[in-house]
């Protein structure tokens, strides 16, 4: 993703964001997402801080330069008293087994799972993020 524009575009798609929510959530006008995706106007250093501190998992060097990962990498534990390591598909860790504390952007989505019970869920989308900072969607 070589362009700011890209990487905004990445945000909403995997945030399900269009562009006027994330405006509203940034607290900016909805005009400067506009100006920002067209290639218009370049981000501010306001507009770059106001993305951070609404999702902190980015990281600024992805988001300002396009370098690097998207997140913050999240720190999976093994289970040694078993000596078995989890697999993306298991849910028999606990969310405090698995993450390291607020450095998840999907620990709302954890929450969620583990309080229906175990109910298994058909997957909507798959996203793979790729080293150089592209991405594909599976649905």
């Amino acid at each position: 993703m070589d362009s700011f524009s890209e990487r905004l575009d990445f945000l909403f798609e995997y945030y399900d964001l269009n562009a006027a929510a994330f405006a509203d959530k940034i607290n900016v006008q909805r005009s400067s997402i506009s100006h920002l995706l067209s290639g218009r106007n370049n981000p501010s250093l306001d507009f770059v801080i106001k993305v951070l501190d609404k999702f902190p998992e980015v990281t600024f060097n992805w988001l300002v330069k396009g370098q690097g990962n998207p997140f913050t990498k999240v720190e999976v534990k093994a289970d040694i008293s078993k000596n078995i390591t989890p697999t993306l598909f298991d849910q028999e860790f606990s969310q405090a087994e698995t993450r390291q504390k607020n450095t998840s952007p999907i620990d709302k989505f954890d929450k969620e799972i583990l309080n229906e019970e175990k109910k298994i869920r058909p997957i909507a989308r798959v996203l793979v993020l790729f080293k150089d900072g592209s991405f594909e969607t599976y649905s």
